[in-house]
């Protein structure tokens, strides 16, 4: 199981809508009338909302510590009236952020999961999928009534984010069908555009539904790390579980690179830069021996 953070750290770390979010706010800007709030459920959307609206949007982000279990968080009234005060709210869905969707009933709404055409039962892991971070973004500029071919915010964006999809391309050609594992489906919509084979999908699923893997399944994925054949583990930095800290244990003595994400964008980097660092840090892992 996760191990939760003590209710008034999660309130002290988490509270900062419009304080610790995608951009800094003043007050003047928030009652100019010609601005648009937003709020985020985590910080990932809100930068990006922050990057496409420009000087019009006042943005704010809920989630923005790397250091919290968004599994685990739960809203505090103050979150909840600053919720009911934007004139625009953004959401993850799929699960990930019920809370979300429990106080935005009745505000404008972009829910992530929708546009991505989410399945129950799939990654809900969107902002690592550029496909599905383009979508979002021309719909925020849709929201926001900005001219898809003409708005500096978006133009700039998607400028970035067309430079990562080449990047994507061309490392994809060195490192597919290299296998992987990770403890949880994190970085899975990213590491499969890569073509990387991802193996132990039965730890991560159980992981996912917050379910202590089986014994067979653990020793299965240990098998693996300890053979050699897995060439990188990935593990996600803000969950705890005995059995992902054993396996991290067992990749370190047999020799397999393990990388370290969060599921908060980390704070200072905009999307496109933390993108970026994941695949140099991949890149790095697989190639540093021209293996391929």
């Amino acid at each position: 199981m996760r191990f939760p953070l003590p209710s008034a750290a999660v309130l002290a770390l988490c509270f900062g809508v419009l304080s610790s979010g995608a951009l800094p706010v003043s007050q003047a800007n928030a009652e100019r009338p010609d601005v648009t709030r937003i709020v985020a459920a985590e910080n990932v959307w809100g930068d990006i909302a922050a990057q496409i609206g420009g000087p019009k949007v006042v943005v704010g982000s809920i989630l923005s510590s790397p250091d919290i279990d968004p599994h685990l968080f739960e809203p505090s009234p103050a979150t909840a009236r600053e919720v009911e005060k934007a004139d625009l709210v953004i959401l993850n869905g799929a699960g990930f952020d019920s809370w979300m969707d429990r106080m935005a009933h009745s505000r404008p709404t972009i829910r992530v999961a929708s546009i991505a055409g989410w399945r129950d039962g799939e990654n809900p892991h969107f902002w690592f999928d550029p496909v599905v971070v383009d979508r979002v973004a021309r719909d925020i500029a849709h929201q926001l009534r900005l001219d898809t071919g003409s708005s500096s915010g978006l133009a700039s964006f998607e400028s970035d984010l067309a430079r990562l999809q080449t990047r994507i391309v061309r490392l994809r050609q060195r490192i597919r069908e290299t296998p992987i594992a990770a403890t949880e489906p994190l970085s899975g919509r990213l590491t499969d555009e890569l073509g990387l084979v991802t193996e132990n999908s039965a730890f991560q699923l159980a992981v996912m539904n917050d379910v202590e893997p089986g014994p067979a399944v653990v020793a299965q994925f240990e098998n693996d790390l300890k053979s050699g054949r897995i060439k990188l583990l990935i593990y996600n930095r803000q969950t705890a579980t005995p059995s992902a800290s054993r396996l991290l244990e067992v990749a370190k003595e047999a020799g397999v690179p393990c990388m370290a994400l969060t599921e908060t964008l980390p704070p200072g980097l905009r999307w496109q830069d933390w993108m970026t660092q994941i695949l140099d840090g991949i890149e790095s892992h697989l190639l540093k021996s021209d293996q391929h």
